[in-house]
């Protein structure tokens, strides 16, 4: 994070804080597709410089006196990283639904140790240059963000994480207890 402009406390559950932020992002792979029938054709290595972007973001902090702090205490860092990744895929497609975007208009980066904060962090930020308002919206309805995904978890019929809630090969267990701390 390079600027903190505004701290938020979400009752217990975790702390906010809105700022500035450098993404830096780079490409590993590729993947030839044929044009019409989408047919895979190849794939392979690539070596391309990192893309660097300054935006704006929203930082949910779950350090070790919030409920999701204490959640997460409870887990190894694997299941930090697991339950985190859950919960930021659910962000990734649910915040749409409350800002009124496109889900390419915004990231989402889970950190296990923010070396910044040092502690379990989840970013979400815009992913256009100098950011558009959208972290700055999600940081005044994140208690409504976080009743939403936990009702997606419920509503899921899988037993352990598919692509609609945590992701495949995800950790729904996981994820729900640390999301029934946030509320």
């Amino acid at each position: 994070m390079l600027t903190e402009d505004e701290a938020l406390a979400y009752g217990e559950a975790a702390r906010g804080v809105v700022g500035d932020v450098l993404v830096r992002s780079q490409v590993a792979k590729f993947k030839k597709i044929r044009f019409h029938t989408h047919e895979n054709i190849g794939y392979g290595d690539i070596n391309l410089p990192e893309e660097e972007m300054q935006t704006r973001a929203l930082a949910l902090l779950f350090g070790p006196q919030s409920a999701g702090g204490k959640v997460l205490a409870g887990f190894d860092e694997e299941g930090i990283g697991s339950a985190l990744a859950g919960a930021g895929t659910l962000i990734k497609t649910i915040a749409p639904v409350f800002l009124l975007c496109d889900p390419r208009d915004i990231g989402v980066a889970e950190r296990v140790r923010d070396p910044h904060f040092g502690i379990p962090a989840l970013y979400i930020y815009d992913k256009y240059p100098g950011g558009t308002g959208l972290s700055e919206a999600l940081a005044r309805r994140a208690g409504d963000l976080f009743s939403s995904i936990r009702a997606a978890v419920d509503r899921c019929p899988c037993k352990s994480g598919c692509p609609s809630c945590v992701g495949p090969g995800g950790n729904k267990a996981g994820t729900a207890c640390f999301l029934d701390a946030l509320g």
